[in-house]
């Protein structure tokens, strides 16, 4: 802990690379503080987000074109109505950033998992004080779960036939698919000696990745961040979370396998690239470049 004050981090990944799980994990820190992507919920939904226009879009198009009426403010509506979190569609990068700075009395652990996307050209919202750790996925894991997700989870007839290629500018994809920008924000913050975690490691050797990755950030290492409970729908109340996000996960499959994990797992085999989808392996080609001079940096256990 710095100064006396609570430990302060930011986990930045792409999506499906374990992060739900890594902010289940940290949930079990006693006397503190999760958030759950503030920073992406803003670019998409926030007052200032410079995709909240196509990301509303492309969500109502896609509900038009298989006759649901395409009514975005009515669903912003009944996520207010939740009982816990903030309105997303309400606050800014600013009131993000001062949140996260707040003095936290009592509090050793101020902890935000965000996706990378959601800081794009604004890294001077970027809170100070905060230790910075990257959550790096083989591409090739990556993507073929995020076409799936993709498929199975978005609005009626937003995703049939997607084509991962065509995604950038949709509000739902960067234009470097996550790993260019993954990797121009690690390097952004590479003075401040950013930590990255590779999942595999994680998954293979649980324990002593975490035990390594709390000693870097100063909190103490409990048994209780490697086991918890598998009722994700509990455990999203004690998050500050946008109401709109916590709408989205509790009535979609997005975050089901993280949601009723009750640890890390075991890790996948790398799928065989040549089975893949033409769309997904000229994409993983372009990340590799940015994916492996990030993993020779990755935390190292013995």
């Amino acid at each position: 802990m710095a100064d006396g004050g609570p430990a302060r981090v930011t986990l930045w990944g792409t999506p499906r690379c374990l992060s739900t799980a890594f902010l289940k994990a940290m949930t079990n820190v006693d006397d503190s503080i999760v958030w759950h992507e503030p920073y992406l919920c803003v670019r998409r939904l926030g007052t200032d987000g410079a995709d909240r226009e196509k990301f509303r879009t492309t969500v109502e198009q896609g509900m038009k074109a298989k006759g649901f009426g395409g009514n975005f403010d009515a669903i912003i509506g009944m996520a207010k109505m939740l009982p816990f979190g903030y309105v997303g569609s309400e606050v800014s990068y600013q009131w993000i950033k001062e949140q996260l700075q707040a003095d936290a009395p009592g509090k050793k652990l101020i902890f935000n998992k965000d996706m990378v996307e959601g800081i794009v050209d604004k890294y001077d919202a970027i809170p100070e004080g905060f230790r910075h750790v990257f959550l790096l996925r083989h591409p090739l894991k990556v993507f073929p779960s995020f076409k799936n997700m993709a498929k199975n989870n978005a609005p009626p007839g937003m995703m049939e036939g997607v084509d991962l290629r065509k995604l950038p500018g949709t509000g739902f994809m960067p234009a470097g698919y996550f790993y260019k920008e993954l990797f121009d924000l690690y390097e952004y913050l590479k003075d401040s000696k950013p930590i990255v975690i590779c999942t595999d490691d994680l998954q293979k050797n649980p324990e002593g990745v975490m035990k390594a990755y709390c000693k870097e950030i100063g909190i103490q290492y409990t048994e209780k961040i490697l086991n918890w409970t598998d009722d994700g729908d509990a455990i999203m109340q004690k998050w500050m979370i946008a109401k709109e996000s916590a709408m989205m996960l509790s009535s979609t499959t997005i975050h089901k396998n993280a949601f009723g994990s009750t640890g890390f797992g075991e890790p996948s085999e790398l799928p065989d690239k040549a089975e893949m989808d033409e769309d997904i392996v000229e994409v993983v080609d372009k990340c590799m470049p940015y994916y492996e001079k990030m993993h020779k940096d990755r935390l190292q256990v013995e």
